[in-house]
C-alpha cells in the first residue's frame, strides 16, 4: 500500500487556504475598480489580436514602434471605412423598417374597427371593448413618453461608449508596443526556480485565450456572412432589405459564447414577424437559421474553436451568467476566456504541487489541436495500444508527441536568465529544469 506524503498534503492545504484568502482579498479590492479592469481586459484582447501583425512587420526589419503605428492606422482606416459603409446602409434599412411600422400604425384604426365589430358580433359588451382599448392606448402613450425621455440617456450612453473605445484603443496601443518589455521585466525579477513555470503558464494562456479569441471572432464573421448573405440572396426568406442589419446583429450576438447562436437568429425572426404576411415566411427563416446553427455546432465550431478553452459546457454557462451579473454585456464577452485562464493556472498548480510534475512533463503531455487529431474511434483502439506497447520485461515509455510546445531553454537564454544549455534534451536526459543544484 502506498504511503501518504503528509508533508505534501499539508503544503497543498496551506496553498489552498492562501489562494482562497488572496482571491477573497483580490475580489474585495478589484470590486471597486470593475470598470477599469474590464477596459484593461478588453485592451489586452485587442493587443493580443494585433500583436501577430506587429511581429510580422518587425520580422521584416521594421522598428516595433513604427510597426505598431502602421498596424493601428491600417486597422482604424479599415474600421472607419467599413463603419461608413455600414452606417449609411443601416440608416436606409432602419428607415425602411420604420416606414413599415408607420404603415402598420396607419392601418390600426381600420383594424381596430374590424376587431370591435367582430367582438360585438360575438356578444361582448361595447363598454368592455372600449375599456380594453383605453388601456391599450394608455400603455402605448406611456411607452412613447418613456422612449422620448430616454433619448438623453441613450445619448449619454453612446458618449460613454465612444470614450471607452478611445481608452481601449490607447491602452491596447501601448500594450502592443511595450507588452514584450513588460513580460521580460516580470521574468527578470522573478525567482529563477519559478521561471519554467512562468514560461509554461505563458504558453498555456497564449494557447487557450488566443485560440478562443481568434476562433470566436472567425466564427462570428462566418455566421454573420451566412446570415446576411442568406437573407439577401434567398428570395423566399423575404428579408433582402434588412440583410445587412441582420448580419451585423448576428456578428455581435455570435461573440457571446454558448447562447450566441440562438440570439443571432432572433433579429431575423422578429423582423419577419413584423412584416406583412409573416407566415409561412417566418417558418422558412427559422428553418434557415436552424440549418446555420447545425452547421456551426457540428462543423464550424469544433474545427475553428475546438477544445481551445477546455471548459465543460456547464462551467461555460455558469461563467457566462456570473459575468453578465457582475459586468453586464462586457462580462458576457470576457467570462469564458477569463475563467479558462484561471482554470489553466489552477490546473497547472495542482499538477505541479500535488502530482509533482515538472513543466517539461506538462508540456510533453500537451494535446495537439483538435483539428489535427485522429478520430477518437481510432486513437483508442486495441490495435493502436498493441502497436505502441513496450516489449515484455521493459517499462512502457510514452512516445513524445509530434506537436511540441515552447522551447523554455531557448526563451530563457534570450532573456539572459540561464547559462548556455545543450541544443536538445536528449544530451542530458537526467537533467531537469527545476534542479536545485543549478
Amino acid at each position: 500500500m502506498a504511503r501518504v506524503n503528509w508533508q505534501r498534503v499539508r503544503d497543498t492545504l496551506i496553498s489552498i487556504v492562501c489562494i482562497g484568502i488572496l482571491l477573497w482579498a483580490g475580489w474585495a479590492i478589484t470590486g471597486q475598480f470593475v470598470h477599469a479592469i474590464v477596459l484593461l481586459l478588453l485592451a489586452m484582447a485587442v493587443a493580443f489580436l494585433l500583436s501577430p501583425l506587429v511581429n510580422l512587420l518587425e520580422g521584416w526589419k521594421v522598428p516595433r514602434s513604427l510597426a505598431t503605428i502602421i498596424v493601428y492606422i491600417i486597422v482604424m482606416v479599415a474600421l472607419v471605412g467599413i463603419g461608413y459603409a455600414l452606417v449609411f446602409t443601416l440608416i436606409k434599412q432602419v428607415q425602411a423598417f420604420s416606414n413599415t411600422i408607420v404603415t402598420y400604425a396607419n392601418a390600426l384604426p381600420d383594424l381596430s374597427a374590424k376587431t370591435q365589430n367582430f367582438l360585438v358580433q360575438q356578444g361582448i359588451p361595447q363598454d368592455t371593448i372600449n375599456k380594453a382599448l383605453g388601456q391599450i392606448e394608455g400603455q402605448a402613450t406611456s411607452f412613447a413618453q418613456a422612449m422620448v425621455s430616454n433619448v438623453l440617456a441613450i445619448i449619454l450612453t453612446l458618449t460613454d461608449a465612444l470614450l471607452n473605445i478611445l481608452l481601449i484603443t490607447v491602452m491596447s496601443f501601448y500594450l502592443t508596443l511595450d507588452g514584450r518589455l513588460i513580460r521580460d521585466s516580470i521574468f527578470k525579477i522573478a525567482p529563477k526556480g519559478s521561471l519554467p513555470h512562468l514560461l509554461m503558464f505563458e504558453d498555456a494562456l497564449n494557447r487557450v485565450v488566443g485560440n478562443y479569441i481568434r476562433g470566436q471572432l472567425s466564427l462570428a464573421v462566418i455566421i454573420a456572412l451566412l446570415a446576411g448573405a442568406g437573407c439577401g440572396l434567398i428570395p423566399w426568406l423575404g428579408l433582402r432589405d434588412y440583410a445587412l442589419i441582420i448580419g451585423v446583429l448576428a456578428f455581435l450576438f455570435e461573440t457571446i459564447p454558448m447562447v450566441g447562436p440562438a440570439l443571432a437568429s432572433l433579429p431575423a425572426i422578429l423582423v419577419s414577424l413584423l412584416l406583412p404576411d409573416p407566415f409561412p415566411r417566418t417558418f422558412y427563416v427559422m428553418a434557415y437559421f436552424i440549418f446555420i446553427q447545425q452547421v456551426e455546432s457540428n462543423i464550424l465550431g469544433p474545427r475553428i474553436v475546438g477544445h481551445a478553452v477546455g471548459l465543460h459546457p456547464v462551467a461555460s454557462i455558469l461563467a457566462l451568467i456570473i459575468g453578465v451579473q457582475l459586468f453586464g454585456p462586457f462580462g458576457a464577452l470576457l467570462a469564458t476566456p477569463v475563467v479558462a485562464a484561471l482554470w489553466v493556472v489552477v490546473a497547472s498548480l495542482y499538477r505541479s504541487v500535488v502530482k509533482g510534475e515538472t513543466p517539461d512533463e506538462m508540456l510533453a503531455q500537451r494535446r495537439r489541436p483538435w483539428v489535427f487529431r485522429r478520430p477518437r474511434l481510432f486513437s483508442g483502439s486495441v490495435v493502436a495500444e498493441t502497436k505502441n506497447a513496450a516489449p515484455a520485461g521493459e517499462p512502457r515509455v510514452a512516445a513524445a508527441p509530434p506537436f511540441k510546445g515552447i522551447d523554455m531553454h531557448e526563451k530563457m537564454e534570450q532573456l539572459d536568465l540561464l547559462r548556455p544549455v545543450p541544443d536538445t534534451y536528449e544530451q542530458q536526459p537526467q537533467a531537469s529544469l527545476l534542479d536545485e543544484e543549478e
